[in-house]
Protein backbone atom coordinates (compact mmCIF):
# COMPACT_ATOMS: atom_id res chain seq x y z
CA UNK A 1 0.00 0.00 0.00
CA UNK A 2 1.69 3.45 -0.99
CA UNK A 3 1.84 6.45 1.28
CA UNK A 4 0.15 8.46 -1.07
CA UNK A 5 -3.04 6.59 -0.40
CA UNK A 6 -2.50 6.96 3.27
CA UNK A 7 -2.24 10.15 3.18
CA UNK A 8 -5.43 10.98 1.01
CA UNK A 9 -7.53 8.49 2.91
CA UNK A 10 -6.21 8.21 6.67
CA UNK A 11 -4.40 11.74 7.16
CA UNK A 12 -6.90 14.28 5.77
CA UNK A 13 -9.93 13.00 5.70
CA UNK A 14 -10.57 13.07 9.31
CA UNK A 15 -13.28 10.61 8.02
CA UNK A 16 -16.47 13.22 8.02
CA UNK A 17 -15.25 16.32 8.46
CA UNK A 18 -15.96 17.92 5.13
CA UNK A 19 -19.87 17.45 5.90
CA UNK A 20 -20.08 19.82 8.31
CA UNK A 21 -16.99 22.03 8.03
CA UNK A 22 -16.36 25.17 5.63
CA UNK A 23 -13.96 25.68 3.01
CA UNK A 24 -11.70 28.46 2.13
CA UNK A 25 -12.66 28.30 -1.77
CA UNK A 26 -16.18 28.35 -2.77
CA UNK A 27 -18.08 25.61 -5.00
CA UNK A 28 -18.27 26.04 -8.71
CA UNK A 29 -22.28 25.48 -8.30
CA UNK A 30 -24.48 27.78 -7.13
CA UNK A 31 -27.73 27.07 -5.92
CA UNK A 32 -31.30 26.94 -6.74
CA UNK A 33 -33.87 27.75 -4.49
CA UNK A 34 -37.47 28.62 -5.03
CA UNK A 35 -37.20 32.23 -5.19
CA UNK A 36 -40.65 33.58 -3.55
CA UNK A 37 -40.99 33.27 -0.05
CA UNK A 38 -44.06 32.46 1.74
CA UNK A 39 -45.14 33.23 5.48
CA UNK A 40 -46.31 29.95 6.59
CA UNK A 41 -46.04 29.48 10.41
CA UNK A 42 -48.18 26.40 10.23
CA UNK A 43 -45.98 24.82 7.71
CA UNK A 44 -43.08 25.96 9.28
CA UNK A 45 -44.15 24.48 12.68
CA UNK A 46 -44.58 20.85 10.91
CA UNK A 47 -41.55 20.68 9.63
CA UNK A 48 -39.57 21.62 12.46
CA UNK A 49 -42.27 19.40 14.38
CA UNK A 50 -41.31 16.33 11.89
CA UNK A 51 -37.68 16.94 12.67
CA UNK A 52 -37.72 16.91 16.30
CA UNK A 53 -39.79 13.62 15.97
CA UNK A 54 -37.04 12.01 13.39
CA UNK A 55 -34.43 13.36 15.73
CA UNK A 56 -35.71 11.78 19.14
CA UNK A 57 -36.04 8.33 17.07
CA UNK A 58 -32.43 8.16 16.47
CA UNK A 59 -30.75 7.19 18.75
CA UNK A 60 -27.63 4.82 17.53
CA UNK A 61 -26.77 3.67 14.37
CA UNK A 62 -24.51 0.90 12.82
CA UNK A 63 -22.87 0.66 8.90
CA UNK A 64 -21.12 -0.11 6.66
CA UNK A 65 -20.07 0.93 3.35
CA UNK A 66 -17.82 2.80 0.97
CA UNK A 67 -16.37 6.13 1.44
CA UNK A 68 -14.62 8.33 -1.90
CA UNK A 69 -12.83 11.25 -1.47
CA UNK A 70 -12.41 13.81 -4.64
CA UNK A 71 -9.48 16.16 -3.72
CA UNK A 72 -7.21 18.29 -6.21
CA UNK A 73 -8.32 16.48 -8.94
CA UNK A 74 -7.77 12.95 -7.79
CA UNK A 75 -10.54 10.08 -6.41
CA UNK A 76 -9.25 7.66 -3.73
CA UNK A 77 -11.98 4.89 -2.47
CA UNK A 78 -11.88 2.67 1.11
CA UNK A 79 -14.61 0.87 2.94
CA UNK A 80 -15.74 1.78 6.46
CA UNK A 81 -17.37 0.69 9.64
CA UNK A 82 -19.16 3.48 11.68
CA UNK A 83 -20.45 3.39 15.46
CA UNK A 84 -22.95 5.86 16.36
CA UNK A 85 -24.26 6.60 19.71
CA UNK A 86 -26.69 9.94 19.19
CA UNK A 87 -28.81 10.04 22.35
CA UNK A 88 -29.32 7.71 25.45
CA UNK A 89 -32.17 6.26 26.95
CA UNK A 90 -33.73 9.03 28.52
CA UNK A 91 -33.03 11.03 25.12
CA UNK A 92 -29.91 12.84 25.90
CA UNK A 93 -27.20 13.53 23.27
CA UNK A 94 -24.42 11.94 23.89
CA UNK A 95 -22.82 12.04 20.70
CA UNK A 96 -20.00 9.36 20.13
CA UNK A 97 -18.68 8.40 17.06
CA UNK A 98 -16.32 5.61 16.12
CA UNK A 99 -15.22 5.54 12.03
CA UNK A 100 -12.53 2.74 10.89
CA UNK A 101 -11.32 3.21 7.55
CA UNK A 102 -10.19 -0.05 5.41
CA UNK A 103 -7.79 0.06 2.48
CA UNK A 104 -7.29 -2.41 -0.47
CA UNK A 105 -7.78 -6.42 1.28
CA UNK A 106 -9.52 -4.88 4.04
CA UNK A 107 -6.12 -3.14 5.84
CA UNK A 108 -6.95 -1.32 8.33
CA UNK A 109 -5.74 2.67 7.59
CA UNK A 110 -7.25 5.04 9.86
CA UNK A 111 -9.65 5.15 13.01
CA UNK A 112 -11.26 8.15 14.43
CA UNK A 113 -13.03 8.33 17.75
CA UNK A 114 -14.99 11.36 19.34
CA UNK A 115 -16.96 12.02 22.33
CA UNK A 116 -18.47 15.03 24.07
CA UNK A 117 -15.48 15.25 25.64
CA UNK A 118 -12.43 14.22 23.39
CA UNK A 119 -11.25 13.09 19.95
CA UNK A 120 -8.85 10.74 18.82
CA UNK A 121 -7.78 10.15 15.21
CA UNK A 122 -5.11 7.55 14.60
CA UNK A 123 -3.58 6.99 11.58
CA UNK A 124 -2.23 3.45 11.54
CA UNK A 125 -0.38 3.35 8.28
CA UNK A 126 2.36 5.82 9.44
CA UNK A 127 1.59 4.99 13.47
CA UNK A 128 0.27 8.42 14.30
CA UNK A 129 -2.38 9.37 16.73
CA UNK A 130 -3.73 13.01 17.02
CA UNK A 131 -6.01 13.72 19.98
CA UNK A 132 -7.85 16.77 21.53
CA UNK A 133 -10.96 18.24 23.36
CA UNK A 134 -14.24 17.73 21.38
CA UNK A 135 -14.61 21.51 20.42
CA UNK A 136 -14.42 23.84 17.14
CA UNK A 137 -11.49 25.22 17.60
CA UNK A 138 -9.88 22.14 18.27
CA UNK A 139 -11.73 20.19 15.74
CA UNK A 140 -10.85 23.11 13.67
CA UNK A 141 -7.15 22.69 13.85
CA UNK A 142 -6.62 19.71 13.08
CA UNK A 143 -8.94 19.74 10.02
CA UNK A 144 -8.16 23.54 8.85
CA UNK A 145 -12.31 23.48 8.31
CA UNK A 146 -14.11 26.16 10.15
CA UNK A 147 -17.45 25.25 11.80
CA UNK A 148 -17.24 21.88 13.26
CA UNK A 149 -19.36 20.39 15.41
CA UNK A 150 -20.05 17.03 16.85
CA UNK A 151 -23.63 17.26 16.92
CA UNK A 152 -23.62 18.19 13.39
CA UNK A 153 -21.64 15.41 11.99
CA UNK A 154 -24.14 13.15 14.36
CA UNK A 155 -26.80 14.46 12.81
CA UNK A 156 -25.68 14.55 9.19
CA UNK A 157 -24.81 10.56 8.53
CA UNK A 158 -28.29 9.93 9.81
CA UNK A 159 -29.73 12.66 7.52
CA UNK A 160 -30.96 14.37 9.72
CA UNK A 161 -30.39 18.63 10.43
CA UNK A 162 -31.02 20.29 14.07
CA UNK A 163 -34.25 21.67 13.68
CA UNK A 164 -33.67 24.33 17.16
CA UNK A 165 -33.09 28.08 16.49
CA UNK A 166 -32.09 31.29 18.67
CA UNK A 167 -34.77 33.91 19.13
CA UNK A 168 -33.19 35.92 16.49
CA UNK A 169 -32.73 33.86 13.61
CA UNK A 170 -35.04 34.31 10.94
CA UNK A 171 -36.69 30.78 9.71
CA UNK A 172 -39.07 31.51 5.74
CA UNK A 173 -40.72 29.11 4.05
CA UNK A 174 -40.47 28.70 0.47
CA UNK A 175 -41.84 26.08 -1.87
CA UNK A 176 -42.16 25.87 -5.80
CA UNK A 177 -44.20 23.29 -6.00
CA UNK A 178 -46.87 20.54 -3.53
CA UNK A 179 -43.80 18.10 -3.37
CA UNK A 180 -40.90 20.56 -2.63
CA UNK A 181 -40.15 22.78 0.22
CA UNK A 182 -37.10 24.32 1.20
CA UNK A 183 -36.71 26.40 5.08
CA UNK A 184 -34.31 29.07 4.80
CA UNK A 185 -32.74 29.99 8.40
CA UNK A 186 -30.49 32.78 9.11
CA UNK A 187 -28.90 33.68 12.29
CA UNK A 188 -27.66 37.16 12.28
CA UNK A 189 -23.45 37.55 12.34
CA UNK A 190 -23.27 33.88 12.40
CA UNK A 191 -24.40 31.69 9.57
CA UNK A 192 -27.55 30.92 6.88
CA UNK A 193 -28.91 27.50 6.04
CA UNK A 194 -31.00 25.95 3.36
CA UNK A 195 -33.01 22.62 3.73
CA UNK A 196 -34.47 21.33 0.66
CA UNK A 197 -37.52 18.72 1.47
CA UNK A 198 -39.41 16.24 -1.05
CA UNK A 199 -42.30 15.08 -0.08
CA UNK A 200 -45.91 15.90 1.96
CA UNK A 201 -46.01 18.66 4.23
CA UNK A 202 -46.28 17.03 7.74
CA UNK A 203 -50.08 17.55 8.71
CA UNK A 204 -51.23 16.93 5.14
CA UNK A 205 -53.63 13.73 4.47
CA UNK A 206 -50.66 12.23 2.75
CA UNK A 207 -47.69 13.02 5.33
CA UNK A 208 -45.43 10.20 6.27
CA UNK A 209 -42.94 10.48 3.30
CA UNK A 210 -41.36 13.60 3.58
CA UNK A 211 -37.37 13.89 3.54
CA UNK A 212 -34.52 16.04 3.77
CA UNK A 213 -32.96 15.76 0.60
CA UNK A 214 -30.70 18.91 0.55
CA UNK A 215 -28.75 21.03 3.32
CA UNK A 216 -26.90 24.09 2.20
CA UNK A 217 -24.88 26.65 4.41
CA UNK A 218 -23.22 29.93 4.11
CA UNK A 219 -20.72 31.60 6.43
CA UNK A 220 -22.18 34.65 7.14
CA UNK A 221 -25.79 35.90 6.26
CA UNK A 222 -25.60 36.26 2.29
CA UNK A 223 -27.57 39.00 0.55
CA UNK A 224 -28.80 36.73 -2.13
CA UNK A 225 -28.62 32.88 -2.44
CA UNK A 226 -29.27 32.22 -5.55
CA UNK A 227 -26.15 34.83 -6.73
CA UNK A 228 -23.36 33.33 -3.98
CA UNK A 229 -22.55 29.80 -4.02
CA UNK A 230 -22.80 27.84 -0.16
CA UNK A 231 -19.83 26.98 1.62
CA UNK A 232 -21.02 23.43 1.81
CA UNK A 233 -23.60 21.71 0.33
CA UNK A 234 -24.52 17.76 1.35
CA UNK A 235 -26.76 16.06 -0.81
CA UNK A 236 -29.22 13.30 0.37
CA UNK A 237 -30.25 10.24 -1.97
CA UNK A 238 -31.63 6.57 -2.08
CA UNK A 239 -33.32 7.00 1.43
CA UNK A 240 -34.68 3.66 3.16
CA UNK A 241 -36.81 2.75 5.46
CA UNK A 242 -35.32 1.19 8.81
CA UNK A 243 -37.64 0.59 11.73
CA UNK A 244 -40.15 3.93 10.82
CA UNK A 245 -36.97 6.12 9.77
CA UNK A 246 -36.16 7.40 6.29
CA UNK A 247 -32.21 7.23 6.11
CA UNK A 248 -30.54 7.95 3.23
CA UNK A 249 -28.24 5.06 1.69
CA UNK A 250 -26.40 7.80 -0.24
CA UNK A 251 -24.65 11.23 1.02
CA UNK A 252 -22.40 13.76 -1.17
CA UNK A 253 -20.57 16.45 0.54
CA UNK A 254 -19.09 18.83 -1.28
CA UNK A 255 -16.87 21.89 -0.14
CA UNK A 256 -15.26 23.89 -2.05
CA UNK A 257 -12.86 22.23 -4.59
CA UNK A 258 -13.26 18.55 -1.96
CA UNK A 259 -16.17 16.20 -2.49
CA UNK A 260 -17.41 13.25 -0.47
CA UNK A 261 -19.21 10.29 -0.67
CA UNK A 262 -20.73 7.77 2.02
CA UNK A 263 -22.86 4.69 0.33
CA UNK A 264 -24.32 2.73 2.77
CA UNK A 265 -24.38 -0.94 2.19
CA UNK A 266 -25.89 -2.11 5.82
CA UNK A 267 -27.70 0.11 8.11
CA UNK A 268 -28.88 -0.71 11.73
CA UNK A 269 -30.86 1.65 13.28
CA UNK A 270 -31.09 1.57 17.40
CA UNK A 271 -29.47 -1.86 17.41
CA UNK A 272 -30.43 -3.38 20.91
CA UNK A 273 -26.61 -3.48 21.95
CA UNK A 274 -24.24 -1.04 20.31
CA UNK A 275 -20.90 -0.56 21.75
CA UNK A 276 -19.00 2.79 21.07
CA UNK A 277 -15.26 2.32 22.41
CA UNK A 278 -13.06 5.57 22.64
CA UNK A 279 -9.89 4.43 24.37
CA UNK A 280 -7.29 3.85 21.81
CA UNK A 281 -6.37 -0.13 21.22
Amino acid sequence: MSSRFGNKIAVRLTLMSTLIGGCASAPKTTAVHPLTPSINAAAIAGIRSWLDQESSAARSLSATGDITVDQNGESNSASFVMKSKRRDPSGNRIDSLSIEVMGPFGIKVARFLASPQEYKFYDILHGQTLSGPTDPHSLEDLTHLNGISLEDMSDIIYGLVRADTDANDSVEFYSDNARHFALIVRAPGASTTALDFEGALPGDSSSGNLSLVRYERWNGVPESLTTLPPDITVHFSEPMLVKGMSIPQHIDASAGENKLTLQYDHIELNPPSLVVKIKMP
